[in-house]
Order: structure tokens, then C-alpha cells, then sequence
């Protein structure tokens, strides 16, 4: 997509294409890649640096040692018995729903419906679906309606969001499809959708949110309660 103006930094990349990262944030790179042509270009030549620099790496084991073993490895491979179509197209056309809407799961989800919670309310006329993953990261499905907004407020952590749908805004920006945004204690924001806009993210948390603003101020003595 185009239109996409926030990105991975290149040491998350870099981490992703090595294998690096933990599994929420693979799942969190692997759906943003899914939607961006530039970062899949960016993680290419990456593992291609990575193979080159693996190449001049003396092997400590014999050379036909290592073929026979990549042979063994190719026939296991082909060998194994082909995934059944139906497989195929139930993965294909895998979608959360909402609001009597359908949205297409990314990929990285796509036959894992079982590890997806069902909605519930949060405040600002917004709704969340966790994404069961491991760890201590938290994952979750944010969809927001039309004229939805969250108080202001910042991280005491980091907060990934990847747009997947609709779009959204805060003080600094519109996020839009394929966007992927990364917040620290740093930044201090109020998201919101227009009247006629909703938007559905994907969102990883290592942290809760701390609230700056307002009566939600009141709520950061339970903002654990929210960590989920």
C-alpha cells in the first residue's frame, strides 16, 4: 500500500528477519509485512545480507556431511503429506466480526481463531478481542466506531498498533491501513475516529496505559485491571 507512512525501524527488521523476536512481535511484523510492499523488500535484502555473511562463516562440519544432511532435510520436506484444500480455503478467507461487519484476519492469525477472545466494552465506544500469544505482552484487536475517541494518555511501556482497517487520529497524525505506530512514555496522545470512520487495529502492549487527562485520571490506580 502506498499510503503508508509509518514503518518498522530497521533494527526491528533486522531482528524479525534473524528470527529475533519474541512471537507477538512476529505476529505484529509479519501482518504489518503482509500489507507493506516496502518493508518485505526491506526484510529481503536483509536476509540476503544474513545469508551472504552466513556464507563466509567456516562450517564445522564436512561439506558432504552438510549436503547429505540438506538432502535428508529436502526429502523430509517434500515428503510430507500436501495440506488438504479445504485447509487452504478456510485459511484464505478467515475474518473477525463486529459490529455486523467482516474483516479479514491477517495471515499470521489466520488459523489460530481459537486464540481470539471474545469482544468486550471499553470506555469512548470502543471494543477489544484479545489475541492469546505467550508471554508477558499483551495482544489485542482494538476496533473503534465511528466517533469514537480514548483520553488522553501515555505508555508506561511500549504500544505497538497496526492499522488493519478504517483509520484513525490523534494530536499528531492520521493512521491509515498498513500503518505501523510505536509508542513509548515519550508520547502523549488522544485517539479518536471521525463521524462517519471506523478503524480496527491490531495492538501489542508490554505495559498499561497511564492516563493524562481528565476523569480517566481516576482509573490509573486500576489501570492493571485494564492490562489484558
Amino acid at each position: 500500500m502506498s499510503n503508508i507512512r509509518f514503518h518498522p525501524t530497521d533494527d526491528i527488521l533486522a531482528c524479525y528477519s534473524a528470527g529475533e523476536l519474541d512471537p507477538a512481535s512476529s505476529i505484529m511484523l509479519s501482518a504489518h509485512l503482509e500489507l507493506c510492499s516496502h518493508c518485505r523488500a526491506r526484510v529481503a535484502e536483509l536476509e540476503n545480507n544474513q545469508a551472504q555473511e552466513l556464507a563466509l562463516v567456516p562450517s564445522e562440519t564436512p561439506s558432504e556431511a552438510l549436503s547429505e544432511e540438506l538432502n535428508d532435510l529436502l526429502d523430509n520436506i517434500l515428503s510430507q503429506d500436501e495440506v488438504p484444500q479445504d485447509d487452504v480455503v478456510a485459511a484464505t478467507i478467515a475474518h473477525i466480526e463486529i459490529n455486523n461487519k467482516q474483516f479479514r484476519l491477517p495471515r499470521a492469525l489466520q488459523r489460530h481463531e481459537d486464540h481470539i477472545g471474545p469482544w468486550s466494552r471499553l470506555p469512548g465506544n470502543i471494543k477489544r478481542a484479545s489475541v492469546t500469544t505467550g508471554g508477558h505482552s499483551k495482544m489485542n484487536f482494538i476496533y473503534m466506531d465511528c466517533n469514537s475517541s480514548l483520553p488522553q494518555h501515555t505508555h508506561q511501556g511500549q504500544e505497538i498498533t497496526l492499522v488493519l482497517a478504517g483509520e484513525f487520529m490523534d494530536e499528531h497524525a492520521t493512521y491509515k491501513p498498513g500503518d505501523f505506530i510505536v509508542q513509548t512514555s515519550a508520547h502523549h496522545h488522544a485517539p479518536k475516529t471521525r463521524a462517519d470512520q471506523d478503524c480496527l487495529c491490531l495492538t501489542l502492549l508490554d505495559a498499561p496505559l497511564h492516563f493524562t487527562n481528565g476523569l480517566a485520571t481516576l482509573l490509573n490506580p486500576f489501570s492493571q485491571l485494564f492490562f489484558r
